[in-house]
């Protein structure tokens, strides 16, 4: 879950995400002025809680059960049905990524498609 919050100051951190893996009821805070720069002298931060996976709910990251592993080769098959269709990231390669992971890869793909 995110609680956005607009902040009377021009920067809220002096980078766009900073996590925090102890002692707090919330892991991350992203403030998208870093990634997105815009002049003004408020900014916007998302504080992200973490959440129990509950049915139905869509997973950030994969889950590596037999049966998730499964439903994931159906719909990998079905996606070869689309020519326009690029899947990169956790849920779409089924495979745990860092987020500099992820990015690299996100550009590895894009060169490939533009060959």
């Amino acid at each position: 879950r995110f609680d956005f919050k607009i902040i009377d100051k021009e920067f809220y951190q002096e980078v766009a995400s900073v996590n925090y893996p102890n002692n707090y009821d919330f892991t991350r805070i992203t403030e998208f002025k870093h990634i997105h720069p815009v002049d003004t002298r408020k900014t916007t931060i998302a504080i992200e809680y973490p959440e129990d996976y509950s049915v139905g709910k869509t997973p950030y990251y994969p889950l590596f059960t037999e049966d998730a592993r499964k439903k994931y080769e159906i719909y990998y098959e079905m996606s070869k049905g689309f020519d326009n269709l690029v899947l990169v990231g956790r849920l779409a390669e089924y495979r745990y990524y860092d987020m500099d992971d992820v990015v690299k890869r996100a550009l590895e793909v894009f060169e490939e498609e533009v060959k």
